[in-house]
């Protein structure tokens, strides 16, 4: 079931949330709207969906959860809360400390038997919360003193964050055994005491700050995570009523097999549906169907109208790039790069066609003002091998739009020999000039490897050692 997520008021909160947790509904202000608006009912669901085995969710809701907790103040969440920080206590996020802060005294119980069942090791981020909670309890400050002998330097911060003077005394006596190598953390100690002995004895409530402003975290509007749908989720959604909908679920399918059922539906969508940009991303996803007679047939059938508009014109060359030696197929891409408005398009049409006749367009756009020219203009550069271009690609690692893009296009792109036994030095040499690599983009750079082997004729590396 897919609500209309305009009239989510009309369904009960637990259905809502369920709904959120398959991923039919995106995480928007009608969603929060139809969850915090109406607290009476909404606290139970909260608390029984946070209680619920939720592995097998399309979606994570535990920041939605954390965030709606915190939004509430709710001493009700904080069961969640503890068994949120139990799972991982060493890897807090700042929301759980901060909905646990709001919430105040009713976190105190529960915090102190966490920490208690926990080791000394992990428990810092929980003295931390401890810590931080407005208020005085002779068990925190205790448990903060005997932090001293663990980790000094630590147990030094909590105990300025705690304020309490009467840690003065214990906090100077650890001091005095420091010797001269220890200057810095003198110096960290000199600081808290300072603090310390400036705060007064009973703990000074601060000013009342901000409310939570759960709304900046979410957009007004969010389109389905159609991603996260399995495929019969996805191909039910090409007919969903609501044609931002029908392109997500049409642009799911992109550079994925197709069944002869989901290369049907989409060439219908492709070639009847009311909305452009639904039929833009239609013909996209049909990409690898071309040997179809059919659906070339059809794409040829649509390129050839005279007022087909310029976004629905873009996802078809894109489609049509395996055509490029048609000589009508080429002047479309071409006149398409003479529009600034289809350029982005007409650039990625001409780097998956690997038409030779496109080689100059992309080294003239690496510095446009558009990002996804420039992007297109990137890939262009990998898939070309454009290497007189590589000194401007590297520059692009800096670039938080476009790094990922760049190292592939650099791993397709730099010099080396494509030798199945000689892809493991590139991907060392890839990591050193990109000052590192994260998880994703090691994987993105095997994967930009494994496909000059198959550019080359010869079976891939990578993924047959992942297989």
């Amino acid at each position: 079931m897919f609500p209309d997520p305009d009239r989510l008021l009309e369904s009960n909160p637990a259905d809502v949330l369920d709904a959120a947790a398959r991923g039919h509904l995106g995480l928007d202000h009608r969603f929060l709207h139809a969850i915090v608006d109406r607290p009476a009912e909404s606290l139970p669901a909260v608390v029984a969906f946070g209680e619920r085995n939720r592995d097998k969710d399309a979606v994570d809701l535990a920041p939605e959860l954390i965030a709606v907790i915190r939004f509430w103040k709710a001493p009700e969440g904080i069961p969640f809360l503890i068994r949120y920080l139990r799972e991982d206590p060493e890897a807090v996020p700042d929301e759980v400390t901060e909905a646990l802060v709001e919430i105040g005294r009713p976190a105190l119980e529960p915090l102190l038997a966490l920490y208690e069942d926990l080791d000394e090791s992990e428990g810092g981020e929980v003295a931390f919360i401890l810590a931080s909670l407005p208020i005085r309890d002779e068990r925190i400050l205790k448990l903060l003193l005997d932090r001293l002998e663990y980790d000094l330097s630590d147990a030094v911060l909590l105990l300025s964050i705690y304020g309490d003077p009467a840690a003065i005394e214990s906090v100077e006596r650890s001091a005095a055994d420091l010797n001269d190598s220890d200057a810095e953390l003198k110096s960290e100690i000199a600081e808290a005491l300072q603090s310390l002995k400036g705060k007064a004895p009973e703990l000074v409530q601060p000013a009342t700050e901000e409310g939570f402003d759960i709304w900046a975290l979410y957009p007004e509007r969010a389109d389905l995570p159609v991603d996260m749908l399995d495929e019969d989720e996805r191909t039910q959604l090409l007919e969903h009523p609501v044609p931002s909908v029908r392109a997500a679920a049409a642009n799911s399918f992109f550079n994925r097999p197709l069944t002869a059922e989901q290369r049907a539906k989409l060439l219908h969508l492709a070639r009847t549906d009311a909305t452009e940009a639904v039929r833009a991303r239609a013909w996209e996803a049909l990409l690898d169907s071309t040997e179809n007679a059919e659906v070339v047939e059809a794409m040829l059938t649509a390129l050839r109208k005279p007022d087909l508009s310029t976004i629905e014109r873009g996802g078809l060359l894109v489609a049509l790039s395996a055509e490029a030696d048609r000589n009508e197929v080429r002047t479309a891409i071409v006149d398409l790069y003479r529009s600034p408005e289809g350029r982005p398009k007409a650039l990625e049409a001409m780097w998956r066609s690997i038409h030779p006749s496109f080689r100059d367009y992309f080294g003239k756009h690496l510095d446009d003002p558009d990002v996804e020219v420039r992007r297109g203009a990137v890939w262009g550069v990998g898939y070309y091998a454009l290497r007189s271009e590589l000194d401007r690609i590297r520059k692009l690692f800096d670039d938080d739009d476009l790094r990922s893009d760049a190292i592939f296009a650099y791993a397709l792109a730099l010099p080396g020999e494509v030798s199945r036994g000689r892809v493991k030095g590139l991907l060392a040499r890839i990591e050193k000039d990109a000052h590192g690599l994260s998880e994703m983009e090691e994987d993105l750079v095997k994967a930009a490897l494994d496909e000059r082997l198959m550019l080359a004729g010869k079976e891939p590396l990578f993924q047959q050692q992942e297989d």
